[in-house]
């Protein structure tokens, strides 16, 4: 790759090219969300369930299972992020118009748009991904994550706190999913400028000297990789899926309004995006990422137990839940360059996108259809559904103790600071 970025004059320039790139996930983080706060007038109006409705967000992962996130990854190495990443954009685009285009006509369409919808932004994901780690590695690698993270929640944090009103105001809950649509299209502009502006972008690539990464390559991925896939799934599965159904729960057992409800979600949401990038620069000046990952594993048992078992005040578990949001985040996706050859970390990230949407696909689903076969008792069906996340929450955490243990017994590096872990991976990786 080129070696602009280590110039010292770049260093103005690294920061306005994050704040581009992330603006390409905020747009789909905010389409992915605005479902949430208007699903009780999705499901009155389309006359769907619980489950039918959690299938909206199945289809968001449900073609990743079928390895497209990892195919996504890999063209991303082979082709570049100017090919690819417009691809991808592009999906975003398209996936979204599709299901504002079916909403109220038809649940087919809807599902569709959200299947286009989700291959291009797990993709998209795996672009951001790559270009801050070209960009910061080495250095606020884990500060330049947590504002990306902290971009792609003000999207989150918008849908929850908008949709409900948007759908109020205009009388339909469509005008909504309308502005997600529009939202994406100011991303997909943003990242066309991007590209002008990154005029350095996929150079090696385009010369032909950048070593091409083979399918042979991937049994060079070491059992830390794995262990942070499958902390991935585990801890992702028990905050995504949940936030799916949380305003409609808040409404069945706290007796709060759609728009309070999509507010008390957001809380997660605004809790990383204040803490995220906070963490990350200690991660960056002290290193401990392994820790970190324990306990915001271990933070999130006793969120879903108190939601789940307990009367008490729902804002006490939301405040949990972003304070796990953040610090298991922080330190895990700044965790993989250090694992993880440059040349492979599209591949790298295609294939935690590709197991994170295992749970993706599954938990949202089986959520719905944990509170619908209770049938009139639907508050016992979200204390199912909230034993089955913190489930899920104690298997990620046997995942952060299983990474730590293997870190220390092999010297990852993942304990220490960005500047000594990076240079101790290139040292052992031969980078």
């Amino acid at each position: 790759m080129t070696d602009a970025p280590a110039k010292e004059e770049k260093r103005w320039y690294r920061w306005l090219i994050l704040l581009i790139i992330s603006m390409l996930m905020f747009g789909s983080y905010y389409v992915y969300d605005a479902m949430s706060p208007i699903n009780d007038y999705i499901q009155n109006e389309m006359q769907i369930d619980n489950t039918k409705f959690g299938l909206l967000a199945t289809f968001y992962s449900l073609p990743n299972l079928l390895f497209l996130v990892v195919v996504a990854g890999f063209l991303l190495d082979r082709l570049g992020v100017r090919k690819a990443g417009t691809l991808y954009a592009f999906l975003i685009l398209f996936g979204s118009l599709l299901t504002t285009i079916g909403a109220g006509r038809s649940f087919v369409l809807m599902l569709i748009g959200r299947a286009i919808f989700g291959i291009g932004s797990e993709a998209a994901i795996l672009v951001t991904n790559k270009v801050i780690a070209r960009w910061f590695k080495g250095r606020e690698l884990g500060f330049a994550f947590g504002l990306n993270i902290t971009v792609m929640r003000l999207g989150s944090i918008l849908a929850l706190n908008s949709a409900a009103q948007i759908a109020n105001t205009f009388g339909s809950w469509r005008y909504a999913l309308w502005a997600g649509t529009a939202v994406t299209l100011v991303s997909f502009v943003l990242f066309l400028i991007y590209l002008m502006v990154d005029r350095s972008v996929d150079s090696a690539i385009e010369a032909g000297t950048e070593e091409k990464i083979k399918v042979s390559d991937l049994k060079k991925l070491g059992s830390p990789f794995w262990l942070i896939s499958m902390l991935c799934v585990t801890f992702y599965s028990a905050v995504f899926p949940f936030t799916v159904h949380a305003p409609r729960f808040l409404q069945k057992k706290f007796n709060l309004s759609p728009a309070m409800g999509g507010q008390y979600t957001s809380y997660i949401m605004t809790a990383s995006m204040i803490f995220t990038p906070i963490l990350g620069l200690m991660v960056d000046k002290f290193g401990r990422r392994g820790r970190m990952m324990i306990v915001g594993s271990l933070i999130i048992i006793p969120a879903h137990l108190l939601l789940g078992l307990t009367e008490v005040h729902p804002a006490v578990g939301f405040i949990l839940l972003g304070c796990a949001f953040s610090l298991v985040p922080a330190a895990l996706w700044p965790a993989v360059p250090i694992l993880v050859r440059e040349k492979f970390l599209g591949t790298a990230y295609g294939i935690i996108g590709w197991v994170q949407n295992i749970g993706l696909t599954i938990f949202p689903f089986l959520a719905g259809w944990l509170v619908d076969r209770q049938g009139d008792d639907v508050v016992q069906g979200y204390t199912n559904m909230q034993w089955m996340f913190a489930s899920l929450s104690i298997a990620g955490l046997v995942f952060a103790i299983m990474l730590l243990v293997v870190d220390k017994r092999h010297g990852t590096g993942l304990e220490l600071p960005t500047s000594l872990a990076q240079a101790k991976a290139d040292d052992t990786m031969g980078q």
